[in-house]
């Protein structure tokens, strides 16, 4: 029961979802942008959902296929390379939002995962640092980053996403994907990068 919780826990915030869901959470919020139009709002949800979530998740789903059904795949970093491309295709959903009217904001979150995923293509090379906790960290950077540039305080999403992040460290754990430095220097990375983005630039 308890793995099976993990499990759960581990898809309901994975990395390829938590860009959108991040969003759809702000969205509801009335920290930032929510002068949007219900068109605009949809237009960068979708185009998250495709740059962040289903192109990474295609490129995870055949590299499997084909490590499956040939050998010299097992040499290949795959795990790094999703991450490499998985941050061509942030920058491609960078590349999209940025023709929107307001573009700035969203720039900055596409252009700041993509340091992410370089960040964590290059230390997995070594190291099985956690990306389902840097992606958490970096919900948490931006979110408490935008409340500080905004003197807006809404200490509900904070322990939503605090929870969250606490959760999904314990789903790791359990799971046996990480251990807990992978887990904390993962939320660490994340957060720092998008702390620092959105609270200094």
């Amino acid at each position: 029961m308890e793995k099976f919780l993990a499990r759960s826990i581990s898809i309901a915030f994975h990395p390829l979802l938590l860009p959108t869901l991040g969003l759809l959470l702000l969205f509801q919020t009335d920290l930032y942008i929510t002068f949007l139009s219900g068109t605009l709002k949809q237009v960068v949800i979708i185009s998250t959902l495709v740059s962040t979530g289903v192109i990474p998740a295609l490129f995870v789903l055949s590299g499997r296929i084909f490590k499956s059904n040939s050998d010299s795949w097992e040499k290949v970093p795959v795990q790094t390379l999703t991450y490499l491309i998985s941050g061509v295709s942030y920058f491609a959903g960078y590349y999209l939002v940025s023709k929107l009217p307001v573009a700035g904001f969203f720039n900055a979150i596409f252009l700041s995962g993509t340091l992410v995923l370089v960040a964590l293509a290059l230390i997995s090379l070594r190291w099985n640092i956690s990306s389902h906790m840097a992606a958490l960290g970096a919900l948490f950077g931006i979110v408490l980053a935008i409340m500080l540039r905004l003197g807006q305080h809404d200490m509900g999403l904070i322990v939503v996403i605090l929870l969250a992040g606490g959760f999904t460290g314990y789903a790791r754990l359990v799971m046996g994907k990480n251990n807990p430095a992978q887990v904390y220097a993962g939320y660490i990375l994340g957060f720092s990068i998008l702390f620092l983005i959105f609270n200094f630039v």
